[in-house]
C-alpha cells in the first residue's frame, strides 16, 4: 500500500503543470487565486501522506485475519499481495516459536549420578582407610608373631638346657652309682683276699683335664665314705682324702700357706678339696695307691 501512495504523491506536480495552462486567465488577480488553490491542494496531499505514513505500523503489525483489521478492509488492488506476504511471514515466525524445543534438565538423573559419584568416592576413601589399617594390623601381627616366636624359641632353648642339665645329672648319678658299685665290689674282694691291695704306683703322671667331680666323689667314698671329718683307726690319715699331717703341711707350704699346721680332718671341705687337687697336680693319682683307681 505504501507504493501506490508514493506514486500518487509523485504524480501531483505533473498534474498541476498540466492543468495550469487550461485554467489560466489573463490578469494577475486570477493567476494569484489559482496559485493559492494549488498551494492548498499540495498541503492537503502532504497532510494525507503524513497521516498515512503514521498509520503504516498499524497496517504492518495488525493481524489481517481479525474482523476489524484495516488491512482486511482495504480495497486497493495491490493490497492483497502485500497482506499475504506479511501474514505468511507472521505465521512462519509463530510456528517456529511454538515448535521450538524446550530444555528440561533431568534432575533425577543428575541427582542419581551425583549420589553414585559420592558413593564411589566414599567407598574409595573407606577402602584406602581400611587398607592402611590392615597394613598397621599386619605390622603389629608380624611383630607379635616375632615376639611369640622368640618366646617359644627361648622356651625351647630353656627346655633344651633343662633337659640337657637333667641328662647330665642322670649321667652323673649313673656314673656315681657305677663307681660306688665298683668300690663296694672292691671292698668285698679286699676283705676276702689277704695281702696288700695297692695296685697304683706312686709316680703316676696327672691327667691334663684332671678328675671330674664324680671321680673325686668316688675317691672320697673309697677313702672315707665321703666323710670330711673321717679319721682312720690309727689316727694317721685324716679327712675325706685321708691326708697325713706331713703330706698336708708339705702341700700347704707349696700352695696354701694359711693351711700349714691345720688338722686335715678339721679343715673346711673346700680347703680339703683344694689340697687334694694340688696333690694330684704334683704327683697324680699314685698318692692314693688303692682308691686312686677312680681317678684318671
Amino acid at each position: 500500500m505504501v507504493v501506490p501512495l508514493l506514486r500518487c504523491l509523485l504524480r501531483l506536480p505533473s498534474f498541476e503543470v498540466a492543468i495550469r495552462p487550461e485554467t489560466a486567465v489573463s490578469g494577475g488577480e486570477r493567476d494569484g487565486a489559482l496559485d493559492a488553490e494549488t498551494t492548498i491542494e499540495r498541503w492537503r496531499v502532504v497532510v494525507v501522506a503524513l497521516a498515512t505514513i503514521a498509520a503504516l505500523p498499524l497496517f504492518v503489525f495488525e493481524n489481517p485475519s481479525s474482523p476489524g483489521s484495516l488491512t482486511g478492509t482495504a480495497g486497493a488492488s495491490g493490497a492483497p499481495e502485500v497482506q499475504s506476504v506479511e501474514v505468511q511471514r507472521l505465521e512462519v515466525v509463530e510456528l517456529v516459536v511454538d515448535d521450538a524445543p524446550r530444555f528440561e534438565p533431568d534432575v533425577a538423573g543428575l541427582s542419581g549420578r551425583a549420589q553414585a559419584w559420592h558413593l564411589v568416592r566414599s567407598k574409595r576413601d573407606t577402602v584406602a582407610r581400611l587398607a592402611e589399617v590392615a597394613r598397621h594390623y599386619e605390622a603389629d601381627a608380624l611383630a607379635a608373631a616375632r615376639l611369640v616366636a622368640a618366646d617359644e624359641f627361648a622356651d625351647q632353648a630353656e627346655l633344651a638346657a633343662l633337659l640337657a642339665a637333667r641328662q647330665v645329672e642322670i649321667d652323673r648319678e649313673a656314673e656315681r652309682a657305677r663307681l660306688r658299685a665298683a668300690e663296694l665290689e672292691r671292698r668285698e674282694v679286699a676283705m676276702a683276699t689277704p695281702g696288700p691291695t695297692t695296685t697304683i704306683p706312686w709316680d703316676t703322671t696327672p691327667h691334663a683335664d684332671g678328675p671330674s667331680d664324680i671321680q673325686w666323689e668316688a675317691l672320697r667314698f673309697c677313702e672315707a665314705t665321703g666323710n670330711y671329718g673321717a679319721i682312720n683307726p690309727t689316727g694317721k690319715y685324716r679327712g675325706a682324702y685321708q691326708f697325713s699331717r706331713q703330706t698336708w703341711d708339705w702341700i700347704a707350704g707349696l700352695k696354701h700357706d694359711h693351711l700349714v699346721g691345720v688338722d686335715p680332718a678339721a679343715a673346711a671341705p673346700g680347703d680339703q678339696d683344694r689340697m687334694a687337687q694340688a696333690l694330684y697336680d704334683l704327683r697324680g693319682r699314685g698318692q692314693w695307691p688303692v682308691c686312686g683307681r677312680y681317678l684318671p
